[in-house]
């Protein structure tokens, strides 16, 4: 059953399923995995949808959807499907940065409803959330979902979804999507992917994320497909699970930025008895595609039948639904070699040309059905092959604009054509991206901007504007971002390793990052307009002209004041090794990003199971307190 050919709204793909046997099942970790027919699911969305009018919802109304239980989001976004709520995904999670985007989202809807779980619900509160009660529905007071809330007919111009950026943005730019342009990049995507009736998808990117909701939820549902949705959270504690999983349930579509590829090679032990041979194709977008690790992640599995021509590097945005270049399906990975340091927009770059210092980038192929791609220059000239310029895009998935945000709009549109804010050009083999015209960092597997990160640490630290600045180098071992911070220090360098530290712990705490390096420096260097030259910086680090200090994670070491707290020690200094570490230190000021935490929970649990929340860490963040929380009655 294939509902995508006549349907005119998002809703019309599932009413279609009634009946269907296919089923979205829901990996989440030992007896916790679950599966329901998309039959189940029309039934369980119209449950959810009459305890959202029970609120005073109305068709057009918003609905915030801050969880992080994956079956309780899907339920509430169909639920708005069928009601004619405008859903707007948006990462859930417990640190800081993720709370004060979603305050800021608000602030953009007129009395939006927030649908979110109970301990989120007391973040957001201990944060400042001060909308009112009754505009606050947690998944844990849901009575039952057998009602049948009151379907809507919507029109294909009405608003379908507002998808938010994955990464923080101090000024979030929410992108309005039609179901008619949802719709025609569902139908491109399938054109594109060669997608048929014998294909079945997995995925473990979140659903807040357009890749995980468009490109691994709504595309095989409105082909009638089978789907497996895992938790994010049990892929970074497990990422094994991700190929196990593929072929306990026979899928054949797999996506994974770099991160993902990392975080499998570097954790995982490959069993022989690994059988990838089903799989057709592994979507990598997302991130700058990588095509050494690439090359490495095929070659790691290729005994395991993983045919390396199914990595399958693509191209696209929240602003084009999702889908803008596909290479063709089976071709694997190309790239190029090209000399584009230094290039300046409008430089062409001769591809023979490789004597000097070259970059390798992947081929991500040409325009899915429906949407048109130009590069072009600084003042709108189209310009030839090999020549860098700004992407732009248009067509019919291409969105007509960001909600309650004028200047962003004209800021976007040039001509009818939405730039992208990438840098790239055309060759042969379709699309080259070189990079971004706009900085932006490749983190954690997520987007953040620099300017939200110095924000963020300023008001953590109490700096003053302009004393300090984040930038990034680009690591050749695993071709990642490295975060660096900088600050205006011009005391004796013995001093700054408990400025280090604050700034560590700062980063954790509210953005579950790590720095590479802080960096003390003399001065911020800023243009004539005030704004930071981080470019200077990063290269004078680059250079090796500029002194990190030796910073220690600990002073002394008491010992531990029983087994409990010896447990926790002896795992912290497992999973931070050459580090020295107290029963008083402060976990975020070792470093423990958002992954660390997942991995620190990981162990504490199988030492003391259901003692601890993942929520508790922040509450709880030394050792000793940590301690004292399990050794509560």
């Amino acid at each position: 059953m294939n509902p995508l050919p006549q349907a005119h709204t998002l809703a019309d793909l599932l009413l279609a399923l009634e009946g269907s046997a296919a089923t979205v099942r829901y990996v989440r970790g030992g007896d916790r995995d679950g599966a329901l027919s998309y039959d189940a699911l029309l039934r369980q969305a119209r449950g959810l949808l009459a305890n959202f009018q029970q609120q005073g919802l109305q068709a057009g109304d918003p609905v915030l959807l801050f969880v992080r239980n994956n079956r309780a989001f899907v339920d509430a976004f169909w639920a708005c499907q069928l009601g004619g709520l405008v859903p707007v995904p948006l990462s859930a999670g417990v640190h800081r940065e993720y709370l004060r985007k979603l305050m800021r989202v608000a602030q953009r809807f007129s009395r939006p409803l927030l649908f979110t779980e109970r301990a989120l619900w007391q973040r957001l509160r201990e944060a400042g959330w001060q909308a009112p009660p009754e505009r606050v529905l947690l998944l844990e007071q849901l009575v039952q979902l057998q009602g049948e809330g009151e379907l809507h007919t919507a029109a294909p111009g009405d608003t379908a979804l507002i998808q938010y950026s994955s990464g923080s943005t101090g000024e979030p730019k929410g992108v309005v999507l039609s179901h008619a342009k949802l719709l025609a990049n569902l139908r491109a995507i399938t054109e594109a992917a060669l997608i048929g009736p014998e294909d079945a998808t997995l995925s473990w990117m979140p659903l807040s994320h357009d890749m995980g909701l468009v490109g691994f939820h709504l595309v095989p549902l409105a082909n009638g497909l089978s789907q497996v949705i895992m938790d994010t959270d049990l892929f970074v504690r497990r990422p094994g699970r991700w190929l196990e999983a593929a072929q306990q349930y026979g899928s054949t579509l797999l996506c994974s930025p770099n991160f993902g590829y990392r975080h499998y090679l570097d954790r995982v032990e490959t069993s022989p008895s690994l059988d990838l041979s089903r799989v057709r194709l592994i979507f990598n977008g997302a991130e700058p595609v990588s095509a050494p690790l690439c090359r490495d992640f095929a070659e790691r599995l290729q005994p395991s039948g993983l045919n390396p021509d199914a990595l399958f590097p693509v191209y696209g945005l929240a602003e084009a639904a999702l889908a803008v270049t596909f290479p063709q399906p089976g071709s694997g990975v190309r790239s190029v070699r090209l000399a584009v340091a230094g290039l300046a927009v409008g430089d062409t770059v001769l591809p023979d040309a490789t004597d000097g210092p070259a970059s390798e980038l992947v081929c991500l192929g040409f325009p899915v059905a429906g949407c048109e791609l130009r590069i072009c220059d600084d003042h709108g000239w189209t310009l030839p092959d090999y020549s860098l310029g700004h992407i732009q895009i248009r067509g019919a998935n291409v969105t007509s604009g960001y909600h309650d945000c004028p200047p962003c709009d004209a800021a976007a549109f040039v001509d009818g054509w939405l730039d992208t804010g990438d840098l790239g050009m055309m060759t042969e083999c379709g699309l080259l991206v070189s990079g971004r015209a706009r900085e932006v960092l490749f983190v954690g597997g997520q987007n953040w901007y620099p300017q939200d990160l110095e924000v963020l640490l300023q008001e953590a630290l109490d700096i003053g504007a302009g004393r300090l600045a984040v930038s990034a180098v680009r690591s050749e071992a695993n071709d990642e971002d490295r975060l660096l911070v900088f600050v205006r220090f011009r005391r004796d360098h013995g001093e700054f390793g408990a400025l280090a530290a604050r700034v560590q712990a700062a980063l954790a705490e509210h953005a579950g990052l790590h720095a590479h390096a802080v960096v003390p420096v003399g001065s911020i260097p800023h243009t004539s307009s005030g704004k930071p030259q981080r470019y200077r910086l990063r290269r004078a680090f680059e250079q090796g002209e500029l002194a990190v200090p030796a910073v220690s994670a600990a002073e002394a070491q008491m010992p531990p004041q029983d087994d409990v707290e010896r447990q926790l020690l002896e795992l912290c200094r497992q999973l931070f090794p050459g580090q020295a570490i107290a029963a008083d230190q402060n976990l975020f000021e070792l470093g423990a990003d958002s992954l660390m935490l997942v991995r620190i929970h990981e162990e504490i649990e199988a030492r003391f199971p259901g003692r601890v929340e993942i929520t508790d860490l922040f509450d709880h963040p030394t050792i000793a307190a940590l301690a004292g929380y399990i050794r509560r009655p």
